[in-house]
């Protein structure tokens, strides 16, 4: 059996500080370690969907944990990587509190050494990961290649065992080729995962999915429960393929729910993907009606999105005095370069009647606040009003 030993400066760092810890009577978590306990609950609030697939490219060295609902969220380092998995307590056994222990996780491709401590919910140590060299070559008789150290650790990840392909035997999937077998482990496509995806093909007439798209799905973030809070809300019978549009896009079914809620209710997921792209959020709809404009359209705040019309610009005119503005005025007033700050100085000069349609021709003529000050400092007669500085600024001058 071949194992995996990491000597790293982080590793020896942290050995030192567990042992001051120890020495300390273990009378409260260092800093670092509650630094480092924190980032691994923010993993284990997101839930497992988003604990995986960071890449290795170096073998393990240091983790940190937190146990939550009889589940320990560890995240573990490498010299260039960090990847979290969730494990159940019962499968880690009893977890050293107060002094640096040691505890393992053992399954068929593998046994996973741990040493480190436990204050309370949050943990941090070392590891090193044994190889199972039966299993090893059990793989290689099934006819899977290029069987390195940091493949049979996703391996070990992803509980792949020998009941798993019995499992996946079942469900339809007896040929499972080497690129296949990598992306599986890679992907931490478990047991439990898998089932779900089966269970949701099966529920909503997905039919018998290839793995590749089970693959696809996985990498782009698709869970089945991201499918099925879509097909809760009423929209059922969309193609795979639309489901990987929505999670690129980042719409996700919190994003149309909350429009939803928000009075759209018959938004579609196409309207959903074109207003994720084009800056449109339930936040800047809210943001609008705030302002007074409550039969605020989708396509009307798409539109107006793409012309940098926000609440703000909205909120700076009417605080200059410019309360009863439309909603394609200030769109027209953006397109033409009429800004809150431009009104400003442009009265700030004396000129306090401005209309919005005068501000627009100024900006159409290209009379700027330093035009008007350049030319007032020539000292020229008769130029009173802003119609003077616009001929003016039309002759060349």
């Amino acid at each position: 059996m071949k194992k995996i030993f990491i000597p790293c400066l982080a590793a020896f760092a942290l050995l030192a500080t567990l042992s001051s810890c120890v020495q300390a009577q273990q009378k409260s978590v260092s800093k670092s370690a509650s630094k480092a306990a924190s980032k691994a609950a923010g993993k284990a609030e997101k839930g497992d969907d988003h604990d995986w697939g960071n890449g290795y490219g170096h073998a393990p060295g240091t983790w940190d944990a937190i146990v939550e609902d009889g589940q320990v969220n560890i995240q573990f380092f490498g010299d260039h990587w960090s990847s979290g998995r969730n494990f159940p307590s019962s499968e880690l056994g009893t977890l050293p509190e107060s002094k640096i222990g040691e505890f393992a996780l053992t399954r068929e491709a593998g046994k996973m050494d741990f040493k480190g401590v436990f204050e309370g919910r949050f943990g941090h140590g070392s590891y090193a990961f044994t190889e199972n060299a039966g299993f090893k070559s059990y793989l290689a008789q099934r006819g899977y290649k290029e069987l390195d150290e940091q493949l049979m650790l996703d391996v070990f990840f992803t509980d792949i065992n020998k009941a798993y392909f019995d499992f996946m035997k079942d469900n339809g999937y007896a040929d499972i080729n080497n690129d296949q077998f990598r992306d599986l482990a890679q992907q931490d496509l478990n047991r439990k995962k898998l089932a779900e995806y089966f269970d949701l093909f099966k529920a909503e007439n997905y039919g018998h999915q290839q793995l590749d798209k089970i693959v696809e799905l996985r990498e782009h973030g698709v869970s089945a429960k991201f499918i099925n809070g879509f097909h809760d809300m009423g929209f059922k019978n969309f193609p795979l393929d639309q489901a990987l549009e929505l999670r690129d896009h980042g719409v996700s079914p919190q994003f149309v729910t909350e429009f939803k809620k928000m009075g759209y209710t018959d938004i579609s997921l196409e309207k959903a993907v074109d207003l994720r792209d084009h800056g449109v959020n339930p936040k800047y709809i809210a943001s609008m009606q705030e302002m007074g404009y409550k039969n605020l359209t989708l396509d009307k705040a798409q539109d107006l999105r793409d012309h940098g019309v926000s609440a703000e610009f909205f909120r700076k005119m009417h605080d200059a005095g410019y309360k009863d503005i439309s909603l394609d005025q200030a769109q027209e007033l953006k397109d033409h370069g009429v800004s809150p700050e431009f009104v400003a100085g442009i009265k700030a000069l004396g000129f306090k009647d401005l209309s919005l349609d005068k501000a627009q021709e100024l900006k159409d003529h290209g009379v700027s606040v330093a035009y008007i000050e350049r030319v007032k400092g020539k000292g020229l007669p008769k130029l009173a009003t802003l119609d003077d500085y616009i001929k003016m600024k039309d002759t060349g001058f």
